[in-house]
């Protein structure tokens, strides 16, 4: 006879790769698990998806996970997900246009008009931000640009399928925070930033922090589902680090996915402060911790590899363990993975006589290795030495990777998690259902023993 669980918890954690779900207790301990391919449709500036297909996407991965998971009442449900893309929804509610994804190109020129329009300076000190397409705002004035008019809301993703689920219209503070139309110190959207994007005043929704409870699971969900309170659990990162207990000072998460985030929590930022945030390759927003920012930095740490893998010829699993092995005892020499910043396209280069497929790993893993680095020291200039390293992600499973990281820290902690984001997105579903107060009453991951 299965063991009934009295309270359950549902996390979704829909990232560019894929869309995660596990059900979790109130214990912290993963049950369960689901995922399906996030839905994109490639274009020539980059990527787009129907945002019907990405909540389908979530359901096809809730479903998975419910279907493996013991008997019991799900109580609360919590969903994160990737920044900067939202769903855009016309006067009759529903969707009006594809959701544009975070790292297509749209937007750049408008990016510069921007900076030119709201002045530089006085952007970085109100948002956090650098202006550049990644922002919401740069798309949403491409958009406008371009004849996509009839918009009368924007909800992130996360926000967009909680909404579905049943819950209201709101903006999570942390994903609010990389649309580059929130004034970070008011908590409140930047009507000038808006009305340069030809945006409506009301576009974006009221701003809550994660966790909060606001909605019950209603209409077409599956019954274990009904009436189980609803809370976005924001930006992916964010939710990771304080889903795995990167949330005491000098703690920092090192999310390693298709692009790898370096998160640390601090205490709010002044504005005059924010530039020189932005100068060392940093950003800064709300954190799903109460009362807290975060730092935030990333690279292309996944996308790299798996460009490296492919020309490599050598898939996950076995064939990339042995690759492993066998560069941990190469020097790259003259071998070398370059970029023009952490987001640009990788080029090798140093193709000499001790050239290799495991010469050009090593060098690879070198190359994520010291860029990593290099974010954790301009976080540390800001926010003081970083005490411990948590390290997630599907590419923390790669033992190279993890011995780089083990020699460059000063102390690495590996969470027993198996999808952190969804665990992370479960808990603050958790909070809305009130069995925690906030994450640091999260339940700690156990560490992980090493390979």
């Amino acid at each position: 006879m299965s063991k009934v669980f009295p309270e359950l918890l549902l996390g979704i954690d829909l990232g560019t790769t894929m869309t995660k779900a596990a059900v979790v207790d109130r214990l912290g301990e993963e049950l369960s698990w689901g995922s399906a391919p996030t839905p994109w449709q490639s274009v020539p500036t980059g990527a787009e998806a129907n945002p019907a297909d990405l909540f389908a996407s979530a359901m096809r991965a809730m479903g998975a996970a419910l279907e493996a998971a013991p008997e019991g009442r799900v109580v609360g449900v919590g969903v994160t997900s990737m920044a900067e893309t939202v769903v855009l929804l016309g006067p009759d509610g529903c969707p009006a246009t594809a959701s544009i994804a975070w790292h297509d190109t749209r937007g750049a020129e408008e990016a510069a008009e921007l900076a030119r329009e709201l002045g530089r300076d006085a952007f970085m000190e109100r948002t956090g931000l650098p202006p550049s397409s990644m922002c919401t705002l740069s798309k949403l004035a491409w958009l406008h640009r371009h004849g996509v008019t009839e918009i009368c809301r924007a909800l992130n993703v996360a926000d967009w399928v909680i909404h579905q689920l049943g819950a209201e219209q709101v903006a999570e503070a942390s994903l609010a925070s990389r649309t580059g139309a929130l004034s970070l110190a008011e908590r409140s959207w930047w009507s000038e930033s808006l009305q340069f994007a030809g945006a409506p005043a009301e576009l974006f929704p009221p701003v809550v922090s994660a966790g909060q409870l606001v909605g019950r699971a209603e209409g077409v969900v599956p019954a274990r589902l009904r009436g189980a309170a609803l809370a976005s659990a924001g930006h992916d990162h964010l939710c990771v680090a304080a889903g795995s207990g990167a949330t005491r000072p000098g703690q920092l998460l090192d999310s390693c996915g298709t692009a790898e985030a370096v998160v640390r929590a601090v205490e709010p930022l002044p504005g005059p402060v924010l530039p020189r945030v932005i100068a060392a390759g940093l950003s800064a927003g709300w954190h799903t911790l109460p009362g807290k920012y975060a730092l935030l930095g990333g690279q292309t740490l996944g996308l790299s590899l798996e460009r490296v893998l492919a020309l490599l010829g050598v898939d996950d699993g076995e064939p990339l363990a042995a690759l492993d092995r066998e560069a941990w005892g190469v020097t790259a020499s003259s071998l070398r993975l370059v970029q023009e910043h952490p987001y640009s396209e990788p080029s090798i280069v140093g193709i000499g006589p001790g050239a290799s497929p495991a010469a050009l790993w090593s060098a690879a893993l070198d190359a994520v290795t010291e860029g990593a680095q290099r974010l954790v020291q301009s976080m540390d200039s800001i926010a003081g030495p970083t005490q411990e390293v948590i390290l997630t992600g599907g590419w923390a499973r790669c033992a190279g990777l993890r011995k780089r990281k083990r020699q460059t820290f000063r102390r690495v902690r590996w969470p027993a998690l198996a999808e952190a984001g969804a665990r992370g997105a479960a808990l603050f579903g958790g909070i809305a259902a009130g069995l925690f107060d906030g994450p640091r009453d999260f339940p700690q991951p156990e560490e992980r023993t090493e390979d």
